[in-house]
């Protein structure tokens, strides 16, 4: 049985086969890629994404009691 490693474009994880017929698949598919045992010992650093600063806008209104309820 031949062990094939795929890597997938997305997320770069990496996923391995031994059935020919999902090896075939995925040879075809565009979202993964095959790695050689060179490439599959390094490890992937990925960056985590950067926090965005968001400003939050806080309206200064002057709390109004409605006619009814004033006593």
């Amino acid at each position: 049985m031949n062990k094939v490693t795929f890597r997938c474009i997305r997320s770069g994880n990496t996923v391995s086969f031994t059935n020919e017929n999902d090896i075939k698949g995925l040879r075809e598919h565009e979202g993964y890629v095959e790695v050689t045992d060179a490439e599959t010992t390094k490890t992937v650093k990925i960056e985590p994404p950067k926090e965005t600063s968001k400003e939050v806008l806080k309206l200064k209104r002057k709390a109004t009691v409605p006619s009814f309820l004033e006593g």
